[in-house]
């Protein structure tokens, strides 16, 4: 802790916590169920196709605050965009909606295996532990559900608080709640727009998780692939 860090943000998904089934197959479990046949070859076409119409999402994209509504309406049209492209039939708002939200009701999360022995260490050394992440609004439950919540001071669910990453006022306000220094901070998750430049912008530092090394050329900040390398860049 040679850099006088006081205090350490993590992201929530894909950064401490995994879909367990992943995304795709819960997707194309909640599609049967309300029988929309997709095209599986066009799947990972449709995802692309969604992520690069709507994300990542940058401050200005974003009304300041946005409410439970709005968080609604994103993904229902992410759905709408990802079934124009992989679905034949049932490719309306509607249809949409119920896939967004059936979708959200069977996801399951598990955390990986990394995180536990992190922030025990982090705690130990008297570190203050917080949670910042684009989420749908059930964050503390899904924490609880996986034995997480305990271990952190905070978790800020964007769907709750108004504002999402990679916007200041997310960043502020867990610097608030921990009352320290942006300097003394550093916020640890695996978007390079969302996570590291928001993060940055607000004057914390950065550390990018790259689980699955798709981030090779990435400089902004550095780069690790689990959690236990951390320690050397606080």
């Amino acid at each position: 802790m040679q850099r006088n860090t006081q205090a350490v943000f993590f992201d929530a998904g894909y950064t401490l916590l995994c879909m367990d089934p992943d995304q795709p197959t819960v997707f194309l479990r909640v599609c049967s169920q309300l029988d929309i046949e997709i095209v599986h070859e066009h799947f990972a076409e449709g995802v692309q196709r969604a992520n690069t119409l709507l994300g990542p999402r940058q401050p200005h994209d974003v009304p300041k605050p946005f409410s439970q509504d709005a968080v609604d309406r994103f993904w229902t049209e992410y759905n709408r965009i990802l079934l124009s492209v992989c679905a034949r039939n049932a490719r309306d708002a509607a249809k949409a909606e119920r896939v967004y939200r059936t979708f959200a009701a069977a996801i399951t999360w598990r955390v990986y295996d990394d995180v536990r022995g992190i922030l025990q260490t982090l705690r130990a050394q008297g570190v203050r532990l917080g949670i910042i992440s684009n989420w749908t609004g059930d964050l503390e439950d899904v924490l609880e559900r996986v034995g997480l919540r305990s271990s952190f001071d905070f978790a800020l669910d964007s769907a709750r608080l108004g504002y999402e990453k990679p916007h200041g006022e997310i960043f502020d306000e867990a610097l608030r709640r921990t009352g320290v220094e942006p300097a003394s901070a550093v916020h640890i998750g695996d978007s390079p727009e969302h996570d590291v430049d928001g993060a940055l912008a607000a004057g914390l530092r950065a550390i990018l998780l790259d689980r699955n090394n798709r981030h090779q050329n990435f400089t902004r900040a550095p780069v690790v692939q689990l959690l236990d390398q951390v320690l050397e860049y606080l």
